[in-house]
């Protein structure tokens, strides 16, 4: 069985090895290119980008604030409860430490909430901007005949040369046509 799945492996990359040479060699004999694109630049540069970044910088900066606020209202309760303890009864100092581990209940909680609003945030106003995006990268693709255009930063992809990159070009067509 095991000797079956190695040969079945092998197989697969002689095979992946194949195809990879062969796309190769079509993209080399028909002149086509590949291209690469970094879209969290596209994101950050082109004009739409930044307009969202910045209002979700706001929102984040609202949130963060209030977080803020709740941590140093448990640092206090806490410096407090440190305190005055030796002077309390038991029971009163376990009341004030259920009181505590509430209080970082509740805040665990609000942080998770405040994470989950900006992940909702971000998707809902970095949607809209990614399908023009797409848009524009295909009617690129198209344009220049390229066979693929791949993300940048993708794991494994070591070497671009430099005149492979179209980002910038995304950028101007994006800011130019929305």
């Amino acid at each position: 069985m095991i000797k079956k799945m190695g040969s079945s492996f092998g197989l697969a990359c002689v095979v992946a090895a194949i195809l990879v040479l062969s796309v190769s060699g079509a993209c080399l004999a028909q002149n086509k290119t590949i291209a690469v694109i970094d879209m969290q630049k596209v994101v950050r540069s082109c004009k739409a980008g930044k307009k969202a970044v910045k209002e979700l910088n706001k929102k984040f900066e609202s949130l963060k604030k209030q977080l803020q606020a709740k941590q140093k209202e448990i640092r206090a309760f806490k410096q407090d409860l440190d305190k005055k303890a030796p002077l309390m009864s038991e029971e009163a100092r376990a009341e004030k430490e259920r009181q505590y581990k509430k209080m970082l209940r509740e805040f665990k909680d609000k942080s998770d909430d405040a994470q989950y609003e900006m992940r909702q945030a971000e998707a809902k106003r970095m949607e809209p901007i990614l399908k023009k995006l797409e848009k524009v990268v295909n009617k690129i693709g198209k344009k220049r005949h390229y066979l693929v255009i791949l993300e940048k930063n993708m794991p494994g992809l070591y070497y671009v040369a430099p005149g492979a990159d179209i980002t910038q070009e995304v950028i101007k067509i994006f800011d130019s046509q929305y």
